[in-house]
C-alpha cells in the first residue's frame, strides 16, 4: 500500500532548496508513494521541471505585501485547517519558518510530520525568521516526530538550538541530469579571454558576492586575469552593479540573471566560488563537483562533508582569506586541475543514486 506524503513549501522559485525539493519528489518511488507538493504560492520557475506523477496544489495564486503579518495573525493549526485539507500519512515541511509551522499546526494524530532544516539556525533571527516569536518557533519544532537536517553542521546547530534531536539526509544530487545539461548550448557566453570564476544563488545579501567584487579589484590590481559570472536573481542585483562599477570591474564582474540551464554555463568556467555567510548543504557546490570544477570556498555548514580533505579547498569565513585561497587556485593549474578530479570522484557519494534509497527508507518508516 503506497504512502500519501505531503511536501510543502513557500514557493518554488530559483533556490537552492527548491530546486532539490523538484529533484526529491521525481525521484521518489511512485509505486511507494503517492506524491503531492503544494506551494503557499503559485510562483517559481521550477514549477516547469515537475514530474507528471508528481501531483501539485498551492493556496494562493500570487505573492502579496504583508502575508507574514496575516499569517502570524493565525495559529499554527488555524492555518493547518485553512490551507491543508486532504489526509496525508506524512506531511513534510521542506523548510524552516512558515511551511514549519504551518505543518506544525496538523492536528491528525494519524499523520506523521517531518521537518527539514537547509540552514544553520545558530543565529536567533534565522532560527527564529517565519514565526512569532523564539518560543513559538521552539514549540512548534517540538511537535514534529522527525528533524531532517542537510549536514552534520546543520544538525549540531539545531540541536543546541532546540534541545531536540534530528536526523541527517544530504540532498540528491542529479549527476546524470547535470552531466547531460553541461554538454548543451550554454545560453551565456564565456569568451573574453579571462579566467572564467563562477558563483551560483539567489542575489541575497547571505550569499556574500559583494565580497567578490571586491576580491575581483583586488585581482585585476594584481594582474591575475579573471572573470566572475554570477549565476541567479535576486534583490541584490541592483547594489551589485553598482558596487561593480565602484570597484571598476564591471567588465569582469557578470550577472547572468537566472538561467534556465546553469550547468551549460559552469562547465565552461574554470572554477567555482562559494562566498556564503551562512550554508547548510551547499547543493550548487555538489554540482559545480559534478561539472568537474575546483571549488574554493568559505567555511560554512555542510562544506567539510561535502568536499573532505582533498575535494576542494576550504578557507576560513574571511575576506582575505577568500582571495588568497582563490588566488592560489586561480595561479596554480597544477593544484587546480588536482582539485577538479578529486571533487569529481568525490561527488559521486552525493549522487541522487546514493541518497535517494536512504531518503526513501526514511519516509517509510516514519
Amino acid at each position: 500500500m503506497k504512502k500519501k506524503v505531503l511536501f510543502l513549501i513557500p514557493t518554488l522559485m530559483g533556490g537552492g532548496a527548491e530546486r532539490v525539493l523538484v529533484n526529491l519528489v521525481n525521484a521518489l518511488d511512485k509505486d511507494r508513494f503517492d506524491v503531492t507538493l503544494m506551494c503557499v504560492f503559485n510562483v517559481g520557475v521550477n514549477r516547469e521541471s515537475l514530474g507528471a506523477d508528481v501531483r501539485y496544489r498551492f493556496v494562493f495564486k500570487e505573492l502579496f505585501r504583508g502575508n507574514s503579518r496575516i499569517f502570524a495573525m493565525r495559529t499554527p493549526a488555524a492555518l493547518h485547517r485553512a490551507f491543508i485539507k486532504e489526509h496525508y500519512d506524512i506531511e513534510i515541511a521542506f523548510l524552516e519558518g512558515v511551511a514549519a509551522r504551518i505543518v506544525s499546526g496538523c492536528e491528525d494524530p494519524t499523520t506523521k510530520k517531518i521537518c527539514w532544516i537547509h540552514t544553520s539556525v545558530k543565529e536567533t533571527p534565522v532560527f527564529a525568521a517565519g514565526f512569532r516569536s523564539v518560543r513559538e518557533a521552539k514549540d512548534c519544532y517540538a511537535r514534529f516526530d522527525r528533524v531532517v537536517c542537510v549536514s552534520e553542521g546543520v544538525r549540531a546547530d539545531f540541536e543546541n538550538k532546540t534541545g531536540r534531536a534530528a536526523d541527517v539526509l544530504y540532498n540528491p544530487i542529479d549527476g546524470k541530469s547535470i552531466a547531460a545539461k553541461s554538454g548543451e548550448r550554454a545560453e551565456f557566453p564565456i569568451d573574453d579571454g579571462l579566467f572564467p570564476v563562477c558563483a551560483v544563488g539567489k542575489l541575497d545579501a547571505v550569499k556574500g558576492f559583494d565580497r567578490l567584487a571586491y576580491i575581483c579589484k583586488r585581482l585585476k590590481n594584481e594582474g591575475v586575469p579573471a572573470h566572475f559570472y554570477i549565476l541567479g536573481e535576486g534583490g541584490e542585483r541592483e547594489r551589485l552593479e553598482r558596487l561593480a562599477s565602484q570597484c571598476g570591474v564591471e567588465e569582469r564582474f557578470t550577472l547572468t540573471g537566472f538561467l534556465e540551464n546553469p550547468y551549460a554555463v559552469m562547465s565552461k568556467c574554470g572554477a567555482f566560488v562559494c562566498s556564503s555567510h551562512r550554508e547548510g548543504f551547499s547543493s550548487v557546490a555538489a554540482e559545480a563537483m559534478f561539472c568537474r570544477l575546483p571549488v574554493v570556498t568559505v567555511d560554512v555548514p555542510g562544506m567539510r562533508e561535502l568536499l573532505g580533505d582533498d575535494g576542494g579547498l576550504i578557507c576560513p569565513n574571511a575576506d582575505d582569506k577568500l582571495y588568497d585561497a582563490l588566488k592560489t587556485v586561480l595561479t596554480d593549474e597544477e593544484y587546480r586541475n588536482r582539485l577538479a578530479e578529486n571533487g569529481f570522484r568525490r561527488a559521486a557519494r552525493f549522487d541522487q543514486s546514493a541518497a535517494m534509497p536512504a531518503i526513501e527508507e526514511y519516509l517509510w518508516e516514519s
